[in-house]
């Protein structure tokens, strides 16, 4: 079993709020195998020290909250419920008065950081992934929800309140000898239908209210359009498979949806490429960093997108004037707090992601 925490978009721009004196950020890979996890404990307590020493080396940061810091770290440390419950990647944030943490489903680079702010880039980044998805395996005999993701064991999601089936559903113990699958249905049965499908979508909305992920459906017609034309959830992609996935297993499943997250990602990418192609036109793409630190800085960036791996270091003063300087913070980073902060939305991808090949881009507000 292995479990996530995806931040949101209101997640993030909510720590991007965070300010004040110790702020400690950390990144770890970690691993969902149990029998493994004590080589994570250990890795995890050689960061807080780390982190601790930069703490009490600034006199800025006071007895108390280093305290209060070293508190919350050690408690979690020698938690062992949450460290039997991971995925690929950890990420914590901790201040003096709160503390987030995040299980990602990619191992992030060994990191600390100890500033007046939050260092996010790692979880934009995991919250920018497309290759992850739900899968919503539904037809009139089954449904099911399995988690699928690139370099984790595909599994079942548990969705309470979820039906069974359709008769199920009708408080009928069986739909008889006709199915739906490959035929006209009556007006009748098309109605019973609807109504199992909003009860599905009705039961998945908590489960998936607080995921970005895609949601890809695998259902065979009519059932398929009939639950399209229901489902209130933002993140039902247009690419689906046309099967019964009822006698598949999770391995299965995960398999035959390969070639969909393919096309998701591709098809976003090709509007994003699009959207970038429409605003230049329009001038309102930046692409310089000095133009689009001072666009980020005055709230005039709609959507930021950053090469996760492009490093460029120094400082941004309050008016968007950038100062390189090799010692200095991730460029990238103050550029992401900013947009975040100014309701801005910020994409880390991979360099191959970013539109024209371009190491950040930035789409304007006007």
């Amino acid at each position: 079993m292995w479990h996530l925490d995806i931040p949101t978009q209101d997640e993030l721009r909510a720590l991007a709020q965070t300010r004040g004196y110790g702020v400690v950020s950390l990144f770890m890979p970690t691993t969902p195998i149990t029998a493994h996890i004590g080589a994570s404990t250990i890795a995890f307590r050689n960061l807080v020290d780390a982190a601790l020493i930069q703490l009490r080396a600034n006199t800025d940061h006071s007895r108390d909250d280093v305290a209060a810091v070293a508190d919350q770290l050690a408690e979690l440390g020698e938690d062992p419920n949450f460290w039997a419950n991971q995925a690929w990647g950890l990420g914590v944030i901790t201040t003096p008065t709160k503390q987030w943490t995040f299980r990602l489903p990619h191992a992030p680079t060994e990191s600390v950081f100890v500033d007046d702010r939050a260092h996010i880039l790692p979880l934009i980044a995991a919250a920018s992934e497309t290759v992850d998805a739900h899968v919503l395996c539904l037809s009139e005999g089954a449904v099911r929800l399995v988690d699928v993701a690139s370099d984790l064991p595909p599994q079942e999601v548990p969705v309470p309140g979820l039906p069974t089936s359709a008769a199920d559903f009708a408080g009928k113990t069986t739909t008889g000898d006709r199915t739906f699958i490959g035929r006209n249905v009556s007006a009748q049965e098309r109605s019973a239908l609807r109504k199992y499908s909003r009860a599905v979508d009705t039961a998945l909305r908590p489960v998936l209210r607080a995921d970005e992920r895609p949601l890809v459906l695998m259902a065979p017609q009519p059932i398929a359009a009939i639950f399209r034309s229901v489902c209130q959830s933002p993140y039902l992609v247009d690419e689906g498979l046309d099967a019964n996935a009822e006698r598949l297993s999770v391995i299965e499943v995960a398999e035959a949806v390969v070639p969909v997250l393919g096309q998701v990602q591709a098809a976003q990418d090709a509007r994003l490429a699009q959207l970038v192609s429409d605003r230049r036109s329009a001038g309102r793409v930046a692409t310089d960093l000095a133009n689009i630190a001072k666009f980020v800085t005055r709230g005039g960036v709609d959507m930021l997108i950053l090469d996760r791996d492009a490093k460029q270091y120094g400082g941004i003063d309050d008016a968007g004037a950038v100062a390189f300087d090799a010692d200095g913070s991730p460029l990238s980073d103050e550029l992401a707090l900013r947009t975040l902060q100014m309701g801005g939305r910020v994409l880390v991808v991979e360099a191959d992601r970013v539109p024209d090949g371009l190491s950040m881009v930035a789409i304007l507000r006007y």
